[in-house]
């Protein structure tokens, strides 16, 4: 891994371009409605554009990337771009993406693309090399420099992570073990019908199959289903601390029961940790849609368009519409 840069951006979910149901939070200068970032991972024709606001407006020094490049060269191919962003629900900047094989311009490239609001990009690469974690995936935390961390990254959102400290050196080892293990992020959109029936089996099922998932994403998992609290799992790694209410359903139906106890969790000012976890298809070929509060309303993280409405009654009935 010689060619590598790190692109400081602003906090998505899905980076298709923004809407109502997937907002920026932090990143450049520009104002929220107009950060160029939010279509980081857009396939446009087979291609993502990339956008990262460096100190230099844009001048990004490729002779950091590879010492073998002049100064006066307008381009350089084949780096690994890690893309990061700071977590809103616990502060840290994480890993979001990658692009693999991206070619890199010192400075911004115009762009006609309607779909992309004409906007200028810095990075790009093939649709096929570029993988965009989901939310919980993101946990591999970025060394800051003025958390006392040498060499780390600094003030710029452009990073090149040179310094030969063996700090960085073992950081740059966990990023080539992540991108190594991770495939493209796959986002299937989902078709629901209603069900409001969930058998103690299948939320059994379910219970377990979020368990061994969140697991996998190297989280410590506790089951806190006797004690009431609002959630059934907590997670930890490291600074991330999730509260994770499981829903499991026996078929591809999608209507869950919310208690009056978990309801006003979900509604908590502090909620941006709260997870709200359904498994379809529990016993059989289960399929995890994870939603998520933005601020606004509770999306699905899988598919955006996936926004659940409340029926209040005692407790609440969750749908999608």
């Amino acid at each position: 891994m010689e060619r590598i840069l790190f692109a400081n951006i602003g906090w998505m979910i899905h980076y298709q371009g923004q809407s109502a149901n997937d907002t920026i939070s932090g990143g450049g200068s520009y104002r929220n409605d107009d950060k160029h970032e939010a279509f980081n991972f857009q396939n446009l024709h087979g291609v993502c554009y990339g956008y990262v606001q460096s100190v230099n407006w844009g001048h990004i020094t490729l002779s950091r990337i590879d010492t073998s490049i002049e100064n006066t060269a307008d381009k350089i191919d084949d780096v690994l771009v890690i893309w990061t962003a700071r977590r809103p629900d616990s502060g840290g900047t994480y890993i979001v993406g990658w692009y693999k094989h991206a070619t890199v311009y010192r400075d911004f490239q115009k762009s006609y693309a309607k779909e992309r609001k004409k906007y200028t990009y810095n990075i790009m690469a093939k649709d096929e090399d570029c993988t965009l974690l989901s939310v919980d995936d993101r946990t591999l935390e970025v060394p800051r420099a003025q958390r006392g961390q040498e060499g780390g990254m600094g003030q710029s959102n452009v990073w090149y992570a040179d310094k030969d400290v063996s700090a960085i050196k073992v950081f740059l080892q966990q990023v080539k073990d992540l991108v190594l293990s991770m495939g493209k992020t796959s986002k299937k959109k989902k078709h629901f019908k209603i069900n409001v029936e969930a058998k103690k089996l299948v939320e059994e099922a379910a219970i377990k199959l979020v368990k061994e998932t969140y697991e996998k994403r190297g989280f410590k998992v506790l089951s806190v289903e006797k004690d009431n609290l609002g959630w059934d799992l907590e997670a930890r790694k490291d600074k991330v601390h999730l509260r994770i209410e499981v829903k499991g359903l026996a078929n591809e139906e999608i209507s869950a029961h919310i208690t009056q106890n978990e309801y006003s969790k979900m509604r908590d000012k502090d909620n941006a940790n709260y997870r709200l976890c359904i498994v379809t298809n529990a016993l059989h070929t289960p399929e995890l849609s994870t939603f998520i509060y933005d601020g606004d309303k509770w999306i699905c993280e899988e598919d955006c368009e996936i926004v659940l409405s409340f029926d209040e009654q005692v407790a609440a009935v969750a749908y999608v519409k």
